[in-house]
């Protein structure tokens, strides 16, 4: 639905008169609107149609977008949610510890769950009662399905929500918790950070006290190189924790 409402997308071509030029036109009309991750994304999506329909269906003889030149990938982002951005947040969002009570607690919670375990909004909004233990969870998400520990903040967190909702933990869906985050963020006067930032920041603290193996299952990367992606710290933090150390470095 989202590619019809294209008026570029070719969707009205059969797959036989499907060429790269048609491709290319749509996929340089996306870059006037979206960013280059975006439009990455959806000639991934295409192409794997389009293989399937070559290897499998044998609908066509080759994928034309075999030969689209593809945008270049954007960098990952590296931002690190600050603990006054944090402390801003919390207060605007009026949060209290103790039981939740609002939509804009539940966020506000969901938001620190993040910090803390490194968990996704989707993740986190899909968590049910029933998958939930004393010390971790079972969350379903674009990497499958894993079991993520909890620390005793983490699990408080998650028990602060019972009675909010009796199926799902959080009784949020993604796309409403998201909204809330900007709607809270901009309250605050800040900018410059997204909810998926929390990521980041908690693979960066966790990264400290966590061997990389471990913060690889607890993160749900298949590959160690992820590790480097979302441990983001300053060369500054290294250099304070080298003399600490008493490194001779």
């Amino acid at each position: 639905a989202a590619f019809i409402r294209e008026p570029e997308f070719p969707g009205t071509l059969k797959l036989a008169d499907l060429t790269t030029a048609r491709l290319a036109i749509y996929r340089d009309a996306r870059l006037k609107r979206v960013g280059p991750g975006t439009v990455l994304r959806e000639l991934g999506l295409l192409s794997a149609i389009l293989e399937t329909a070559r290897r499998e269906w044998g609908w066509i003889g080759a994928n034309p977008l075999r030969d689209v030149r593809k945008p270049t990938e954007p960098d990952h982002r590296d931002v690190i949610i600050s603990g006054a951005q944090i402390r801003a947040m919390l207060r605007t969002m009026h949060y209290r510890r103790g039981p939740c009570r609002s939509v804009t607690q539940a966020v506000a919670t969901a938001f620190l769950l993040a910090l803390r375990t490194g968990m996704r909004a989707g993740e986190i909004c899909t968590m049910r009662w029933d998958e939930v233990s004393a010390d971790f969870c079972t969350v379903r998400g674009k990497t499958g399905k894993r079991d993520v520990p909890l620390t005793y903040p983490a699990a408080q967190l998650i028990e602060s929500m019972r009675g909010f909702d009796t199926t799902l933990v959080f009784g949020l869906n993604t796309d409403s918790m998201s909204t809330l985050f900007r709607k809270y963020r901009q309250r605050a006067n800040l900018d410059g950070f997204t909810f998926h930032d929390t990521r980041h920041t908690a693979a960066t603290r966790l990264a400290q006290r966590l061997h990389v193996l471990d913060l690889c299952k607890m993160f749900g990367w298949t590959n160690t190189t992820m590790a480097l992606t979302y441990y983001n710290p300053k060369a500054g933090e290294i250099a304070k924790r080298l003399i600490r150390r008493g490194s001779l470095v």
